[in-house]
């Protein structure tokens, strides 16, 4: 059935369409978390981020795991890019485990605050802010590697009718 839907459209395999979901959940989960620190007296936020948290870790291992099986897809990929390829799939592991952790300590201080009319600031919430700012960079490392996969090596995207940015010809 996922065969059928793929020759349907252009998607090579469902990663392009998964991955940005969690990108933008977990990032405006983190401007939400940031938030809550200035705006202490709005605890919908505390807990719409949280909803965040949790939504945008699940999308995350849906990507993770739709990248799994679009690289076992990749054949013949030359040794730059299978390095890179590397970096992204480590990369990429370590960002679902740290947003796994952020996840739960996130769910620990909205469990810890349930009762409060207004966002405390706790040590929880300051680990789990800074444990989220440190995924967040490991998110912008495994998205760039992930980018460079597509943009600089091509991998996901069909050669014919595409040409290299670069200088144009001189036709004169």
């Amino acid at each position: 059935m996922l065969d059928t839907i793929l020759a349907e459209n252009a998607l090579p395999n469902l990663h392009p369409a998964v991955i940005h979901f969690p990108l933008a959940l977990l990032t405006t989960a983190l401007l939400l978390d940031l938030a809550c620190v200035v705006t202490r007296a709005w605890t919908w936020m505390d807990r719409a981020a949280t909803a965040l948290w949790v939504l945008g870790t699940l999308g995350l291992g849906g990507a993770y795991l739709t990248g799994d099986a679009a690289s076992q897809q990749m054949v013949n990929v030359a040794g730059h890019a299978q390095a890179v390829l590397a970096d992204h799939e480590a990369l990429a592991e370590l960002s679902l485990f740290a947003f796994g952790g952020v996840t739960v300590l996130r769910l620990l201080v909205s469990w810890l605050s349930r009762r409060d009319n207004r966002i405390h600031i706790g040590l929880f919430r300051l680990v789990a802010l800074a444990a989220a700012l440190a995924a967040q960079l490991l998110l912008v490392a495994t998205a760039d590697r992930g980018g460079a996969l597509v943009y600089r090596h091509g991998m996901g995207v069909e050669a014919a009718g595409w040409t290299a940015p670069g200088p144009e010809p001189d036709t004169r």
